[in-house]
């Protein structure tokens, strides 16, 4: 019996191919776009490729249409709105660093729309995500996409075991050329599309978008850690942990680093590069994928592994002594150390750093001081 498919449609030349080849494959694929975000209130982007928006509708149909599948549109912009959007306003009012593309997979793309897909009564979800899923013995394993350039496991680390069961990348084992080569080969529009750019919803810039949809955004100082004044900010939603230009300070003996945001008083910390090193980090809201892992942990064992954690998504990763327990991990440099930034994204892989073993967010440094006081959290 023929399986049916709904394929994720953005309008890009990733899942244009990606519903081309479950078609050649043999399913009977349905061609689904998501409604996200109302461009028409809130703006469009007319400099930047564009995720989602109307003229991407319009591309995906007609890829539909030489494909010869049916096609849709669905209606999740309330739930971008509160799952993502929200979000994405409150952890920048935090002080934290937001992940909107990792929320949109793992509470829209990855829970709504197989949601939806399967009450149609189709068989699970295809997307043109650059990775891989492997089902062995033990359960089912993401893997990085073959192109290291295009990879996005990163983004796909909250994925849970019944989902990966129910979930096709067709490109994953495929090069972004390659990609374009077969979309032209099969007459598709999209063949030469740019790219999207990373927050689809942010059409001019970030201050004036907060603004709109969260409210004011207070000023404050920038200081050192002992409290000297060294200037002024206008929001610390313009800060990150790690970054050294834009600060507009002068006058130390050596470049200076954002180091910590203080939500509190709206303070932005700055030091020295020596002054970022951490020994380590805490991870919370984590989600397991190794199925070996998760076995160990279900039987109630604490697991201590080497492991690659990957902080950022153009990271190359950075060996770590990685300790899972429940839904936290604590991760410890091994030789060198990585920018810490908390509410950012930690996914750890294998020693090789090509399968995701799990993956969460950023809670906390963990330095001398902070070692006893987390692991009383864990």
């Amino acid at each position: 019996m023929t399986k049916k498919i709904v394929v994720a449609m953005s309008g890009g030349v990733d899942s244009s191919v990606a519903a081309l080849l479950m078609k050649e494959a043999g399913y009977d694929v349905v061609g689904i776009s998501m409604q996200v975000w109302d461009y028409r209130q809130n703006g469009g982007c007319d400099s930047k490729a564009t995720c989602c928006s109307p003229d991407d509708f319009t591309d995906a149909r007609k890829v539909a249409d030489v494909v010869g599948v049916p096609y849709y549109v669905f209606d999740f912009e309330s739930s971008f709105r509160e799952k993502v959007i929200d979000k994405f306003i409150n952890t920048y009012k935090t002080g934290n660093t937001p992940n909107p593309c990792i929320d949109c997979n793992n509470n829209v793309k990855f829970a709504e729309l197989r949601e939806r897909a399967l009450s149609l009564g189709c068989a699970g979800v295809a997307t043109g995500h650059y990775a891989q899923i492997e089902k062995r013995d033990d359960g089912y394993h993401l893997l990085r996409g073959l192109d290291p350039h295009k990879d996005q496991s990163y983004f796909l680390y909250g994925m849970k075991q019944d989902e990966l069961a129910q979930t096709y990348f067709p490109v994953g084992h495929m090069t972004k050329d390659d990609v374009r080569a077969c979309a032209a080969r099969a007459g598709l529009s999209t063949a030469s599309k740019p790219e999207s750019q990373d927050i689809c919803f942010v059409s001019g810039s970030l201050k004036d978008f907060l603004l709109k949809h969260g409210g004011s955004l207070p000023e404050g100082n920038i200081s050192r850690r002992d409290g000297t004044v060294l200037g002024r900010h206008d929001g610390i939603h313009n800060y990150t942990v790690g970054q050294r230009r834009g600060l507009n300070i002068g006058g130390a003996s050596e470049p200076l680093y954002v180091l910590e945001l203080q939500k509190d008083t709206h303070t932005v910390v700055v030091g020295t590069k020596s002054e970022l090193e951490e020994e380590g980090f805490l991870t919370t809201e984590l989600n397991i994928i190794s199925p070996e892992y998760r076995e160990r942990l279900a039987r109630g064992e604490r697991v201590t592994i080497p492991a690659i954690a990957q902080m950022r998504h153009r990271h190359d990763g950075t060996p770590v002594t990685l300790t899972l327990s429940g839904n936290s991990a604590e991760a410890y440099f091994v030789d060198e150390w990585s920018t810490i930034s908390p509410g950012q994204a930690a996914v750890f892989y294998d020693e090789s750093n090509t399968e995701v073993l799990a993956g969460g967010r950023i809670q906390s440094r963990i330095g001398e001081t902070a070692k006893a006081r987390v692991l009383t959290i864990l």
